[in-house]
């Protein structure tokens, strides 16, 4: 996940800190971004997380918050929810839907929801994410990995071809769509060495990826015992 949840950037008002006048401060809206896609094709929907917690622990469920693209245009808004995310404090979060620029590259977009002056006033903030934009996909890899000695397949390997990324399956199998080109197939998987193999894709492709075992470490001391 890009952008964990250990991250969040915090926007104050400018009258914090103010010796005269209102004494009251605004609470601080913290955000952070996950499941930000390693890519997404041209024009393509996409959808990300955004949390927001209030320094102060408000409810926040039902205010609205907004994905601003690389021009400063709006381009989505939802509300949050009134659930909290599992093992945090106050992190009310919701799922954006948005849709990707034309033009292939990385675009530096900005999660953001307004304050309010009602009692108690929050500030703005905002979250920066990146939307990684490929030529739409147009050929479907299809990457079988399998134990080498046992030749059974492999539950839950990642099959990476920078930018796409896909999971094998209970089969030991993973599609990954992507653009015609040349690639580096990376599959790795928990106990396993990983294999690398160098492809064109001109059309739609099915290949396989053989791992060995990844052995127990043994100390020399052990072997001359």
């Amino acid at each position: 996940m890009e952008n964990g949840l250990g991250n969040c950037r915090v926007e104050r008002s400018p009258g914090d800190g103010n010796a005269g006048g209102d004494t009251t401060q605004p609470h601080a809206a913290q955000l952070t971004v996950w499941d930000v896609p390693s890519a997404t094709g041209a024009g393509e929907r996409f959808r990300v997380s955004v949390g927001v917690r209030c320094s102060a622990g408000c409810d926040l469920g039902g205010r609205e918050l907004s994905l601003f693209d690389q021009e400063g245009s709006q381009a989505a808004s939802v509300k949050l929810g009134h659930d909290i995310w599992p093992g945090t404090e106050a992190l009310y979060f919701a799922e954006v839907e948005a849709r990707a620029p034309l033009a292939a590259g990385s675009h530096q977009w900005e999660a953001k929801i307004a304050g309010w002056d009602a009692e108690p006033p929050h500030a703005p903030g905002s979250f920066p994410l990146v939307v990684r934009v490929v030529s739409s996909p147009d050929c479907e890899v299809t990457v079988r990995a399998v134990d080498r000695e046992k030749q059974t397949p492999i539950k839950g390997a990642r099959v990476v071809m920078h930018p796409y990324r896909a999971v094998t399956d209970e089969n030991g199998i993973a599609k990954v769509r992507v653009a015609r080109g040349q690639y580096d197939i990376l599959v790795s998987g928990s106990q396993y060495l990983p294999a690398c193999a160098s492809v064109e894709v001109t059309a739609d492709l099915i290949t396989s990826a053989e791992l060995d075992a990844d052995q127990p470490w043994t100390s020399p001391d052990e072997v001359l015992e």
